[in-house]
């Protein structure tokens, strides 16, 4: 059975979702409802993390601040560069994105391309591949996409306008080089499990303050990939086109009723409406799954919570309670790393200084709105998902309605400041009703 809190929080999901459809439609429209699959998702991973640590009774506050280090950290391993081949050629002609040739020659599909005809074409085009010439303001360049056969014409396709581009103008081919991706977002994990393990050994072996030492890593990480960077916003350009497309794409579609409806795309109550569900929510599902079988179904998933209700009597029944507690940093860095991996290929860009601003806060409060006592001791995978969702709905029923954007940390912050409240009531009366008992 669950836990009283875990059904009320369901139901405060349920509500938002109702109130604000109910005042304007365009909140359960299919791209919406995928927007907030997507956002629920990243930070509901960050969110888990979180709740793993507060389960044992400590803190992690340096969330927000490693999302940006870790990001930072994949743009450089990926390290994006180009190389200049000895292709040449001249334009023989330029097809503009929009124009009635375009629509006759384009790819159906990809009606935003432009087409490029050179005199001389290259035996292979990689997507992000560019064609640099001389422009009016000096060097210029135009990123590639591909290339399009129309007849018996091939032609290089890009998404760019090409508006400095005409006929005759001399070309050089530059390819796009970068580091595997599965290679770079391993060694960010591993980066991210490393600081994970050192904020434990800090908590257990030194006794420090899991809440000075993890202000101290909000503060270090953050200054760190200001450092690395100079400040300066750093992106992955037009590299990793498929690994993109893999990780924050579309995993399948599902079906829902009435929100056609609702949302006004159609009069017809009975009709079904095809909603994106995203890989991010797929990564989301795989976590909680572990994570509920690992809390609920496990020797271990009791030790840990044994830890967080009492270290020392856990300790002294031979629970290895400074292992539990390490562990539980690690996962929380590890999940905090896969956020900051899984941010930056959606954003495709990294701003050392703001990227994660405050995620803490919004993990954090996910975690007490799902049922984890700050106290430790208690906690529930799907509460702490619905806590997530929660917050996202909080803050995408702000933008849909209208209600000015200041107002989100105020309704944030009274959220947590309510959920808290209600924790506290609910234990004092836990132990008047023990006692009486």
């Amino acid at each position: 059975m669950w836990p009283t809190k875990n059904i009320g929080i369901f139901l405060l999901l349920l509500a938002i979702m109702v109130i604000a459809s109910s005042i304007n439609g365009s909140f359960v429209d299919p791209a919406n409802l995928k927007t907030l699959i997507r956002d629920t998702s990243l930070y509901g991973l960050i969110s888990l993390g979180v709740a793993v640590v507060i389960i044992t009774g400590g803190i992690d506050l340096s969330i927000g601040s490693m999302i940006a280090l870790c990001g930072v950290m994949l743009v450089q391993l990926v390290n994006v560069h180009y190389e200049r081949t000895d292709f040449t050629a001249s334009v023989n002609q330029v097809v503009r994105q929009g124009s009635e040739l375009a629509a006759t020659m384009g790819p159906s599909d990809d009606s935003d391309l432009s087409l490029i005809r050179l005199s001389v074409m290259p035996d292979t085009v990689s997507e992000g591949d560019r064609l640099v010439y001389s422009g009016v303001t000096g060097q210029s360049f135009v990123s590639l996409a591909g290339i399009h056969q129309a007849g018996d014409t091939a032609f290089l396709t890009t998404r760019d306008t090409a508006r400095s581009l005409n006929s005759g103008t001399q070309v050089q081919l530059e390819t796009i080089e970068y580091t595997p991706p599965l290679l770079a977002c391993s060694l960010v994990l591993g980066f991210a499990g490393l600081l994970g393990c050192i904020h434990g050994i800090l908590v257990t072996w030194l006794r420090l303050q899991p809440f000075v030492v993890t202000l101290c890593g909000l503060l270090i990480y953050r200054g760190a990939a200001r450092v690395w960077t100079g400040d300066d916003q750093i992106g992955l350009q037009n590299a990793l086109p498929g690994f993109k497309a893999a990780v924050t794409g579309t995993a399948f579609q599902f079906p829902l009723p009435l929100i056609g409806r609702i949302s006004g795309a159609t009069d017809d109550w009975s009709a079904w409406v095809w909603v994106d569900f995203p890989v991010t929510g797929v990564l989301l599902v795989v976590v909680g799954i572990v994570g509920w079988v690992f809390l609920n179904r496990t020797v271990w998933g009791r030790h840990l919570l044994a830890t967080g209700q009492n270290e020392t009597a856990a300790r002294y029944s031979g629970v290895s309670t400074d292992r539990l507690v390490i562990a539980a940093y690690v996962v929380c860095s590890l999940l905090a790393g896969l956020a900051g991996i899984l941010f930056t290929l959606e954003w495709n860009s990294v701003q050392p200084g703001s990227s994660g601003n405050f995620y803490e806060l919004y993990a954090i409060a996910a975690a007490v709105l799902g049922g984890c006592s700050l106290r430790g001791g208690q906690g529930a995978v799907l509460g702490v998902i619905a806590g997530a969702a929660v917050m996202r709905c909080l803050y995408k029923a702000i933008v849909v309605l209208g209600i000015p954007q200041e107002w989100e940390m105020v309704i944030i912050g009274m959220a947590l400041l309510c959920s808290v409240i209600v924790d506290e009531v609910l234990r004092r009366l836990g132990g008047k009703t023990s006692k009486v008992g």
